[in-house]
């Protein structure tokens, strides 16, 4: 099998590599005959294998979620989300509101989403940016463009 696997912090088994997960993922799929995707861990700098693919209830980094919400909605009123998925302005989860605005504003600068027609209301613009953001998360998307 390609790479070493190990054991990640999270329990599953880890590639040190993108590549060595991709010729995993390349074996597994050929032998099983399932569609298996690649992954970096959101807690820490591995990789993994899913057959199962991505809700958003596991996307713990925030950059990942927003991204996965345009993906699958094409388009999002930012309050609105904000609201659903974090709860109250001035609630516990301000922190994490607070990073999906800047994640937002970072997206857009990225030519990843674009203003839609109203104040709030974003559009996906590139929907291979986001889905890479999805997979590797938006900290290591910046990492990449630089």
């Amino acid at each position: 099998m390609a790479g070493r696997r190990y054991n990640c912090r999270c329990g599953k088994k880890r590639y040190r590599d993108e590549l060595s997960a991709m010729a995993a993922a390349a074996a597994d799929e050929q032998e099983h005959g399932d569609v298996v995707s690649v992954y970096r861990c959101p807690g820490g700098l591995a990789w993994h294998l899913t057959a199962h693919g991505f809700v958003p209830e596991a996307l713990r980094s925030v950059g990942r979620r927003v991204a996965y919400e345009f993906l699958e909605r094409g388009e999002i009123d930012l309050g609105t989300f904000l609201t659903s998925t974090y709860g109250a302005h001035d609630g516990p989860g301000q922190r994490r509101r607070i990073r999906a605005e800047r994640c937002v504003e970072q997206m857009t600068a990225l030519h990843l989403v674009r203003p839609a027609g109203s104040p709030g209301r974003f559009v996906a613009a590139d929907r291979a940016g986001l889905a890479r953001v999805v997979r590797i998360g938006m900290d290591a998307f910046l990492e990449e463009g630089r």
